[in-house]
């Protein structure tokens, strides 16, 4: 999906009018490349993770993305294809929560694609769904890159669906420890809507929640709170205004691989359902979650590998409940596998995967079971290059051998392709990275000479490409603290007690969600812990010091990462000290405005940027970056954030004696 850097077309942050005007100057294979400008630093900290998404069977009129974001710590991207045979007009409107729209318009010329930065084409910090239409018709991907809450990092994919229905369907859900599940609900129409939500939980209860949702607009439901800790969820969606829905989730599995997946959501249930993708191999572990919203019924899976076997097991299925199974304890290990889910009844399926891959980039992804195959497939971009690996895979659920041809259309005339067969209840596998051969702009079109299911799985590690805002991560009074360590940059906050006595050194007031609580004991009587918000942090065990549990805290990061003013102040010292009498290390201490004697001091800088006398400005002015103190403390990963531990450390002190 991204090319090199040399190859890009870059733009700065612009209006969306702007933005529009370059659109339709651009003429290259790639129509459309909004990207935001590097910044001019260096970006340490990447974001891995995968993503898993279906294909379209032909173009579109008609478009809808319930889910996106350009908040802190999000990169959105809309990926459109023209894959027909004339040019095609199309009109993109992005429909903001409250009820506020933005639109642009292009034209497509047959073959030509489009890349938009959402966050350049609606301004950052909005939560937006997005209606493409399109005449005569184009197909459509939503790709996020995130750092959720500055810890948990990954992508999600989309093909969103082709308009809004009166019934969605989820069958994965899950309030489960370590589980953080949205629902999003667009209304793309001219009606106010009120959407009537059922939770079919794992133990057979139902609960019911109604919600509003404007005209044009969008609305997200925090699920957790809707449904209570450790429950497994379906969810209906009814309205009789035409609704789209879309269930993005940030977990931390098992506690140990973090990430986040996302799928639209179906608009009816089926008797038989289709998954192309699946491993049970070495770090990837799989599961099938089963909806049934009607009476007691039964699940036949058939689990296809790629030797052409085929396993057959039956399952019983509770009435207006959800079923879930473990794949890998069903087939056993180092197994890919496809599968087709079929019921006397009327069902949905879903197949989340949780993954550590190649044993480094961790994450999970989410599809929708596909509810019937086709003979043509088509995929609106192949995410290759530098930190990129994706798959096509594919079954054959019917009874005759079929051939397939996978086409990869591109820079090169003609692109790559590749010719192979598919036996019956065999799935097949192509290496994406290697068919692309260095393409920058390639899409898929598949076609073969009998139905086929198809899926496209990506596996990356991102570079972040959006300027983020400052944001406050501490408050001290009516003085707020803005982070050290940039949004893209942040591996999270972890508040601990501070090394000076308690007269001097002062307790900090968190923003954001508390993760974990390990020194309750120490807490300062007024600092709370949120439950929600922006970003995470955790505050650590004590360290026997006798001051408050939030005294300091050490903001994580990348060594080399740069380290921003937390406060608009003077600058009282930038200098070198001894780190507890033995390590060299840099810090910088600047004046609290209108508060005479207090300052805040930042330590653990390798480099410093600013000098004595002068002014700083908080979250703007940047102060040094992050030491390496691995060297120091080679003592393994961070308990919390899992890395290697390198951090700026910030506490707020005062040089008055008696004051508390």
């Amino acid at each position: 999906m991204f090319p090199p850097r040399d190859k890009r077309v870059e733009v700065r942050r612009s209006r969306a009018s702007r933005a529009v005007a370059l659109l339709l100057a651009l003429s290259i294979s790639i129509s459309i490349v909004l990207l935001i400008a590097p910044s001019a630093f260096a970006l340490p900290v990447r974001w891995d993770g995968g993503m898993d998404a279906q294909g379209w069977t032909g173009p579109a009129k008609t478009i809808c993305f319930a889910e996106g974001t350009t908040r802190n710590g999000f990169e959105e991207y809309l990926i459109l294809r023209n894959p027909g045979l004339f040019a095609s007009n199309v009109k993109i409107t992005y429909q903001l929560q409250g009820g506020d729209v933005q639109s642009q318009s292009l034209s497509m010329e047959a073959g030509a694609g489009a890349m938009i930065c959402v966050n350049d084409a609606v301004g950052a910090g909005k939560d937006v769904s997005t209606l493409i239409e399109a005449d005569p018709g184009v197909i459509a991907e939503r790709q996020i890159y995130f750092n959720y809450k500055g810890v948990w990092m990954g992508g999600t994919a989309s093909c969103g669906v082709a308009g809004p229905s009166t019934e969605s369907y989820f069958a994965e859900g899950t309030s489960r420890s370590g589980f953080q599940e949205w629902l999003c609900l667009q209304n793309p129409g001219s009606t106010d809507a009120v959407a009537e939500l059922t939770y079919m939980l794992g133990d057979g209860r139902n609960l019911p929640q109604d919600v509003a949702v404007k005209a044009h607009s969008r609305e997200t439901v925090d699920v957790n709170k809707a449904v209570g800790p450790g429950a497994d969820v379906s969810v209906l969606v009814r309205s009789d205004v035409p609704l789209v829905a879309e269930r993005p989730m940030y977990f931390d599995y098992k506690s140990a691989w973090r990430g986040g997946s996302d799928v639209s959501a179906a608009t009816k249930p089926a008797s038989q359902f289709y998954f192309a993708e699946g491993t049970t191999r070495s770090g990837f572990e799989e599961w099938l979650t089963i909806m049934n919203p009607g009476d007691d019924t039964t699940a036949t899976v058939d689990y296809m590998f790629s030797q052409g076997t085929v396993l057959t097991k039956t399952y019983a299925l509770k009435g207006r409940a959800r079923t879930t199974l473990f794949v890998n304890a069903e087939v056993g290990p180092e197994k890919d596998v496809s599968m087709r889910v079929s019921s006397p009844g009327q069902i949905l399926c879903e197949r989340p995967m949780y993954f550590k891959y190649h044993g480094a980039w961790e994450g999970g992804h989410v599809v929708m079971g596909s509810g019937t195959g086709s003979s043509s497939w088509y995929f609106p971009s192949v995410p290759a290059g530098e930190g990129f690996e994706s798959w096509l895979c594919m079954m054959n659920a019917g009874s005759q051998t079929v051939t397939v041809n996978v086409e990869e259309p591109g820079e090169a005339n003609p692109g790559p392709s590749k010719q192979l067969t598919i036996d019956p209840g065999a799935r097949a596998t192509v290496d994406l990275s290697l068919l692309s051969a260095g393409q920058s702009s390639g899409w898929l079109k598949i076609s073969s000479t009998g139905d086929i299911v198809c899926e496209r799985s990506t596996y990356f590690s991102y570079d972040p490409r959006v300027d983020p805002q400052p944001f406050t991560f501490a408050r001290w009074g009516d003085v707020e603290l803005k982070c050290p360590i940039r949004y893209c940059d942040l591996l999270g906050c972890e508040f601990h007690e501070g090394e000076s006595g308690a007269s001097n050194v002062q307790a900090m007031q968190p923003v954001g969600m508390c993760l974990k609580n390990d020194n309750p004991s120490r807490r300062f009587p007024a600092v709370t812990f949120g439950t929600d918000g922006d970003p995470a942090y955790w505050v650590e065990s004590t360290r026997s010091r006798g001051t408050y549990s939030t005294t300091a805290c050490d903001v994580h990061s990348k060594a080399g990462a740069v380290v921003y003013a937390p406060i608009s102040g003077n600058v009282m010292a930038a200098e070198p000290y001894m780190l507890y009498n033995k390590y060299p290390d840099l810090r910088v201490k600047i004046a609290i405005d209108n508060h005479p004697g207090f300052y805040v001091e930042v330590l653990h800088m390798d480099s410093l940027k600013v000098s004595k006398g002068q002014r700083v400005e908080a979250g703007v002015t940047p102060i040094g970056t992050v030491r390496n103190l691995v060297v120091y403390f080679n003592d393994g990963p961070n308990p919390y954030t899992r890395e290697e531990g390198n951090h700026t450390h910030v506490q707020i002190n005062n040089n008055l004696t008696g004051v508390p």
